[in-house]
């Protein structure tokens, strides 16, 4: 069986980058509608995405970024990943 890759739809190309991140909820309190609840969350829908400012050590210089919550997701070993928009 041939295996079908998907279409690459991102705009820019990525690159392994490893450093540490520090990151904080910006603008106070966002407002969302709750979808639907279970004993073990919640879902919920916003108007916009959630804005963080981040900081990232690149080399030898601090730079800082705000940046839109795009998505998030559970691993297999119980860690989040998170996908920023610049």
């Amino acid at each position: 069986m041939v295996e079908k890759r998907k279409k690459e739809m991102r705009a820019a190309d990525r690159r392994l980058f490893e450093t540490e991140v520090t990151f904080q909820p910006e603008g106070g309190i966002n407002k969302a509608r709750s979808v639907d609840i279970s004993d073990m969350g919640i879902r919920i829908v916003a108007e916009k995405p959630v804005a963080i400012r981040i900081q990232i050590n690149e080399g030898d210089r601090l730079v800082q970024y705000d940046a839109e919550l795009v998505w998030a997701r559970m691993k297999e070993d119980g860690t989040m990943e998170y996908g920023l928009k610049f």
